[in-house]
């Protein structure tokens, strides 16, 4: 077993003690600092007391007080109690990559996913929330995370780090890949290209929107869908949004940020956002995958389910739990260190007052 593989297998079971080691640079500094009234000779015969030197005089007062601490270290190290993790497990199969690309076009912005007498949310609020729930529950898969409109932006590589990943879902906001459009082909080929060159059995990319590529695409998005299924990737649609019209904050492009009334609340208005349903089903059928609709957020949470589940390698350990108990040599140390120094100091490094 390799040095790291072994530090990585080392643990203390009471860490608590540790703390004790603070005393140690403390009382270093403070017996530096102390000087005693009375002068004491270290000897072991007082024949030697004529070469006596106040050089070998401090080094000998040093090496009986340096016993004393790595002494002390030592036994504070066996009252935390340093274990070796002996414990194997076995991986059966190997979890998943995924990709979530989000749309963050201005038409996310829309208010018709709030519910009635509830709290005004758009879109995105949904959206964000689910998926903030969808990522704790792959505990074990790597996924990164994509915002686009016109272009994509890559907010997360694919990362087992969910902490890093949360963090960055937060972070989806409308206007954070300017300009403000969709553009289903770029976020597609963008979330392909993140998963293609891996070793993962099962690749996929969620794509969430709520419009149709605007302005028009270079490149048809089932150009890319048609790449993904040749390179074995899954791509899952989902359409957002429970009406085409609806009412909608609107986004101030000169700040970047929802344009508001002179009594700062934000402007509502009303809004066509049409849904190219076609092309997200066409998508999901080549490569295999399944293209879904969501009005409210109850709807969106149960496709999240589902593809959590139709997309779920199960990890399975085979673990036994077993620890060595490593403090009988700290505490072995400690005490013959101890021993050591309480022989010197009635010997060879005798204190004559």
């Amino acid at each position: 077993m390799k040095i790291g593989e072994m530090w990585e297998r080392f643990q203390f079971s009471e860490p608590e003690w540790l703390w004790l080691l603070v005393l140690v640079p403390l009382v270093a500094v403070l017996r530096t600092r102390i000087k005693k009234g009375k002068a004491s000779i270290l000897f072991s015969s007082l024949e030697n007391v004529k070469l006596a030197t106040p050089s070998k005089l401090w080094a000998n007062r040093l090496i009986l007080s340096t016993l004393r601490l790595v002494a002390f270290v030592a036994l504070v190290l066996a009252l935390a109690r340093p274990q070796f993790d002996e414990s194997t497990f076995s991986v059966q199969e190997s979890g998943v990559d995924i990709v979530l690309a989000v749309d963050l076009s201005a038409s996310m912005l829309a208010l018709d996913m709030s519910e009635p007498n509830g709290e005004t949310v758009t879109r995105l609020d949904v959206v964000k929330s689910v998926i903030k729930d969808f990522v704790a529950k792959r505990r074990n898969d790597r996924i990164g995370l994509v915002g686009f409109s016109v272009n994509p932006y890559l907010l997360s590589p694919l990362t087992m780090d969910k902490e890093h990943l949360q963090r960055n879902v937060k972070r989806l906001k409308i206007g954070l890949a300017p300009p403000t459009g969709t553009n289903i082909g770029g976020a597609l080929a963008e979330g392909i290209n993140r998963v293609r060159q891996l070793d993962a059995e099962t690749r996929i990319v969620i794509l969430l929107t709520d419009g149709k590529d605007e302005p028009a695409p270079r490149h048809s998005p089932l150009v890319f869908a048609k790449g993904a299924k040749e390179d074995g990737i899954k791509v899952y649609t989902i359409a957002v949004g429970r009406s085409t019209r609806t009412r909608t904050y609107v986004f101030d492009q000169s700040n970047r940020d929802l344009l508001r009334n002179h009594d700062k609340s934000p402007v509502i208005q009303v809004h066509d956002y049409p849904v190219d349903k076609e092309v997200l089903s066409k998508i999901a059928v080549t490569t295999e995958a399944k293209f879904f609709e969501a009005g409210d957020e109850a709807t969106l949470r149960e496709i999240y389910n589902e593809i959590d589940q139709l997309e779920k390698t199960e990890i399975e350990f085979d673990v036994n739990a077993l620890y060595e108990e490593l403090f009988h040599w700290p505490l072995i140390a400690g005490l013959g260190i101890f021993l050591v120094e309480i022989v010197l100091s009635r010997t060879l490094l005798l204190r004559i007052p």
